[in-house]
């Protein structure tokens, strides 16, 4: 009984976790560059000195993002840039550098290309500045940035030989933990100038794993409440005896 208890209370608690998943990636389906969040269900290894599997088997949730492209949409704003394969752009903020997918960018006062939030976007010798003359720009897909019909510096766009821990800051910006590794260049992503990634969620997927999840929390309380009763009712025939 025991084994039944904690395994439907385990669930329970896991269709709660998946639930928080699904409603953040709901949340952010319209965000652009967004990963939608992943939750596994990894089986723990019996540690060398159990007595048995049965005594040392256990299970641990685990959260990862679906790395998968997202669609590009063609926006015609010179200043939005999507990235097509893998990778980062990178940005400087108040806080530390920071990584994203979201290209919707702006030109600043002093034609600095910055976020939504207005962090500066950097590239290889530093925040892009687009001073040209005539204030016309391109960026080529190798993220070049041609001004006044010369190439001035170079977008940055980086990975990681562990992309899975970058962890997200909010605003969908996402800063590099202990296992992630060093940053390198992203050499064979191309950048899409007037376009934007749209988030990887698929709405009618997430929707129906919502329902399910539902279903599947209300079967989980079921099972809880006749273990319950079952316990009760064991507890009055042992009174009944006494």
């Amino acid at each position: 009984m025991d084994l039944g208890w904690n395994m439907a209370a385990y669930m329970g608690v896991r269709a709660t976790r998946e639930l928080e998943a699904v409603s953040h990636n709901l949340a952010n389906a319209s965000t652009a560059g967004f990963k939608r969040e992943l939750l596994n269900n990894w089986q723990l290894s019996p540690p060398a000195n159990s007595a048995s599997w049965t005594e040392a088997r256990g299970y641990v949730d685990v959260r990862s993002r679906d790395l998968e492209q997202g669609s590009i949409h063609e926006t015609g704003k010179d200043s939005d840039l999507a990235l097509q394969g893998p990778g980062y752009f990178k940005v400087q903020t108040p806080q530390g550098v920071r990584y994203t997918r979201n290209g919707n960018f702006s030109l600043s006062p002093d034609y600095q290309l910055v976020t939504t939030e207005g962090y500066t976007v950097m590239g290889k010798n530093g925040p892009i500045t687009l001073n040209a003359l005539d204030k016309d720009f391109t960026i080529d897909p190798e993220g070049g940035v041609h001004m006044d019909k010369n190439l001035g510096d170079q977008i940055l766009v980086v990975d990681f030989p562990n992309p899975q821990d970058l962890r997200p800051q909010g605003h969908n910006y996402l800063v590099a933990g202990p296992q992630a590794g060093e940053e390198q260049e992203a050499p064979t992503t191309r950048i899409l100038q007037g376009n934007i990634e749209e988030s990887n969620v698929d709405l009618v997927t997430e929707s129906i794993n919502l329902i399910d999840i539902q279903r599947r929390y209300e079967a989980y309380l079921k099972v809880l409440e006749t273990f319950a009763a079952t316990d009760r009712k064991a507890v009055e025939e042992i009174g009944q005896q006494v």
